[in-house]
């Protein structure tokens, strides 16, 4: 017989593991390439050939998918869990309300392990454990054998909510095979991901410049306003832990995501980069809120500068979880062109440039260090724009934002 092949070309896979959980034989492993992506390989003395991974690829045969049935615009009554959201805290409150019920919550976590951040998936069955799985993470989280936990959970009753990227959610109903009732699916609105060696050595280069060693990192921190603004917690010899808060843009790892340089191949094909849905629920960054509604009060309770998320309801259970959690949230009615108007992969993939190949190229080749200095020399006026940025004092350019929303709206209202 001839040997299994699971892609033919590496635009074909997304690196979510269904086909290395559902392996009887434990014949497959997820081993990174020369950019640290990684993807299936399979030990040909310990396959079967069962076909078994063939069946599961979620990425070359899409589960069912739905077009949003309602649209939100939502963020949490809770100010201590919105604020160590990434936006508007959508996906903390339905999971706190899962867990509170005695449910299990699986999403992305960066653990440190082995003296290491490691992106992957974890199984929470706390409220304290809540706290790992909550904000931004980009960088592809690698799945391991949370799809075969999750199972184990849902055959005994329990309810699950597994949250993700479409296509680890697209992969894990491919491994499934059939429709659990005990199962809730949040997807994520994705770019792209990094992988995760890009992401590890850019963490050990940025605490070296700090003169220590980071323990914990955040994307999106809110101590200085809303957006794109990282944490990092570091030791180092001769002090204690220290905070370090820096303007994303002003380093080569945010940057070159924001630019969609350094992502999988495959994420520049996407196919679920669109209207229709895999998750119950999708949930993202609203971004534009008040460029959309400029007469809307803030006193209201909805804030760029605390967080909005924009909460897609795509199936009936979809609806049914946000309803049982609707105290919990300030709710706006919205519409999907509205969020999607910001957010470009709810109808199209992330573009594809040549800067992408140069760069991991260059990584490659010479490291981190170099796709840094590659940066620094340029992309300057960009890391002038950000260091201003971070400079201005907090709330400044979300009024600033506000002032001209309304300015357009006055100006459309009388043109009209």
């Amino acid at each position: 017989m001839s040997e299994i092949i699971l892609y033919k070309d590496k635009k074909e896979c997304c690196g979510c593991g269904a086909c290395m959980n559902i392996c009887p034989k434990s014949a497959i492993k997820m081993q990174a390439d020369e950019y640290g992506f990684i993807y299936p390989v399979i030990q040909q003395d310990l396959c079967v050939q069962c076909g078994a991974c063939m069946t599961v690829c979620g990425y070359q045969n899409k589960p069912k998918t739905e077009e949003p049935k309602k649209v939100y615009a939502a963020a949490s009554k809770n100010s201590a869990l919105l604020r160590k959201s990434a936006s508007g805290g959508a996906f903390a409150v339905i999971a706190e309300a899962v867990l509170k019920n005695e449910g299990i919550v699986y999403g992305a976590a960066l653990p440190m392990e082995n003296g290491i951040l490691e992106p992957k998936h974890i199984r929470a069955d706390s409220l304290d454990k809540l706290i790992l799985l909550q904000g931004s993470k980009y960088v592809q989280s690698e799945i391991g054998d949370t799809y075969s936990q999750a199972k184990r959970d849902l055959i005994q009753g329990k309810v699950v909510l597994f949250s993700g990227t479409p296509c680890q959610i697209a992969g894990l109903k491919k491994y499934l095979k059939k429709e659990y009732n005990n199962l809730i699916t949040i997807d994520i609105i994705c770019h792209g991901v990094p992988s995760k060696r890009l992401f590890q050595d850019f963490i050990e280069f940025h605490g070296k410049k700090l003169g220590g060693k980071i323990t914990e990192f955040y994307f999106r921190d809110k101590t200085k306003g809303q957006g794109m603004i990282t944490r990092s917690v570091y030791v180092g010899e001769g002090h204690g832990f220290k905070e370090k808060v820096l303007m994303g843009g002003c380093t080569a790892y945010i940057h070159f995501f924001s630019k969609s340089y350094t992502y999988r191949e495959n994420c520049y094909s996407c196919p679920f980069a669109s209207e229709e849905r895999v998750g119950d629920l999708t949930v993202g960054d609203f971004w534009g809120f008040h460029e959309e509604y400029p007469s809307y009060d803030v006193k209201q309770g909805l804030s760029n500068g605390k967080g909005i998320s924009c909460v897609l309801v795509n199936t009936d259970k979809g609806n049914n979880v946000l309803e049982q959690c609707e105290d919990q949230f300030v709710l706006m009615t919205s519409d999907f062109e509205k969020v999607a108007k910001h957010n470009d992969q709810l109808h199209s993939p992330s573009k594809y440039s040549p800067k992408r190949e140069e760069i991991l190229k260059l990584y490659k080749e010479k490291g981190y260090e170099a796709v840094d200095q590659y940066f620094h020399k340029t992309c300057k006026k960009d890391i002038v724009k950000y260091t201003i940025s971070g400079m201005m004092p907090k709330g400044f350019k979300r009024n600033l934002k506000k002032t001209v929303g309304k300015i357009q709206y006055i100006r459309g209202k009388y043109d009209g």
